[in-house]
């Protein structure tokens, strides 16, 4: 049904005279100001749908000439289908809107249209849509600087049902630790994924364009590419630092040491831990201590500084060794040694003799001697033949 009323026509003869101008005359300020005043008679007759298409048109037209006049075109565009109640209607036209803002880097503006778009997309059927927008949103923000902003936006769209096992969440939340750290091989490969694609073109463009400076974030100090944040300066010593340690000196305990007088460590000495085996001349009070207060015996803080033995009464001396060693048979101290036979294949082998070096040493004992038996006298044989032939 066409409405035949006098401001529609009017408002439609604007509009077609708009048309040539831009077409025919190449005129394009002419031509949105034609639009422009369509627009006004279409809402005087109660059609704000259309309305609000001829401030897009306007807007179209002043986009090569003045970017700020096609912003506040579109925006008035916006305006209308909000005060109209028919946002769902008007998808396009933000989209539009924040197209144009993002391609001229209005950052500012671009996040104000997209919270905006994203308030008539909450109360929809279509979540994807509105999750898509507030990964929009923190896209921007990050291309804008301003990742502080952008963490706390995230936070608060945490609240919303569903956004926290998005993709969306996971893209937004990776670029958020890739600015935290530095890192722009890890973010290049967020932009990269496949969600980001499915944005709006400007949107993926500007994701995929954006780099991380080296500046000082909030909270922290100087952040390097190659890392994670390293630990900043030093502050004052705490309480584990600045408490004192009982010094250790030659294996004694002497309260007034040579590195800075009396210490206010006032407990009992540490035990003496035996030591091992030290050569002859050695001396355990050469590594530290006060030595003046050594060849006297005394005393200093009520603890005995005099110098223990350098011998145990377990350790032997040099002679004491070689007296133990000496009368060793060299034998001894090497295993016996096997000498091999040449091989014979029709001898028998020999049986080795053990050996006597690991024998019990003979005892002394009284050997009794017994007398021997008398051997009976033996026969000539001989004589005995002689014998027989002189018998016969």
């Amino acid at each position: 049904m066409i409405n035949a009323t006098s401001l529609f026509m009017a408002g439609r003869a604007l509009e077609n005279a708009g048309n040539i101008a831009i077409q025919n005359l190449g005129q394009p300020e002419r031509a949105a100001d034609m639009y422009k005043r369509a627009s006004e008679l279409y809402m005087q007759n109660m059609t704000p749908d259309r309305a609000a298409e001829m401030l897009e048109k306007s807007a179209r037209a002043m986009e090569p000439i003045s970017v700020d006049a096609a912003i506040d075109l579109y925006i008035g565009a916006c305006n209308i289908y909000e005060n109209e109640e028919r946002a769902k209607y008007a998808t396009d036209t933000y989209k539009r809107t924040i197209s144009l803002l993002v391609k001229h880097k209005r950052y500012e503006k671009a996040t104000e249209i997209l919270q905006r778009l994203g308030n008539v997309q909450k109360d929809t059927a279509n979540k994807s849509s509105y999750y898509k927008t507030l990964l929009s949103i923190i896209i921007v923000q990050l291309a804008a600087g301003d990742e502080v902003e952008a963490g706390k936006l995230f936070q608060s769209f945490c609240i919303v049902d569903g956004f926290v096992r998005s993709e969306e969440s996971n893209v937004a939340h990776a670029m958020l630790d890739a600015f935290e750290h530095r890192d722009q091989n890890f973010y290049n490969q967020t932009a990269a994924r496949q969600h980001v694609g499915f944005l709006d073109n400007e949107i993926a463009r500007l994701a995929r364009n954006i780099v991380i400076s080296n500046d000082l974030i909030s909270g922290g100090g100087y952040v390097d590419p190659n890392g994670a944040p390293g630990p900043g300066p030093s502050g004052p010593p705490g309480p584990y630092q600045q408490q004192q340690q009982p010094p250790q000196h030659g294996g004694f305990y002497n309260n007034n040491n040579n590195l800075g007088g009396n210490n206010n460590f006032n407990g009992p000495p540490p035990p003496r831990q035996p030591s091992p085996y030290q050569p002859p001349g050695f001396n355990g009070a050469q590594t530290g201590g006060n030595n003046n207060n050594e060849k006297s015996g005394t005393t200093s803080g009520g603890y005995d500084i005099s110098p223990a033995s350098h011998r145990n009464q377990d350790e032997r001396s040099d002679a004491d060794w070689r007296a133990l060693t000496s009368d060793r048979p060299a034998s001894a101290n090497t295993p016996p040694q096997i000498q091999q036979q040449p091989y014979h294949p029709h001898q028998q082998p020999q049986q080795q003799q053990p050996s006597q070096h690991f024998q019990q040493p003979p005892q002394n004992q009284q050997h009794q001697h017994y007398p021997q038996p008398a051997q009976p006298p033996s026969r000539n044989y001989y004589q005995d033949a002689d014998d027989d032939g002189d018998l016969l």
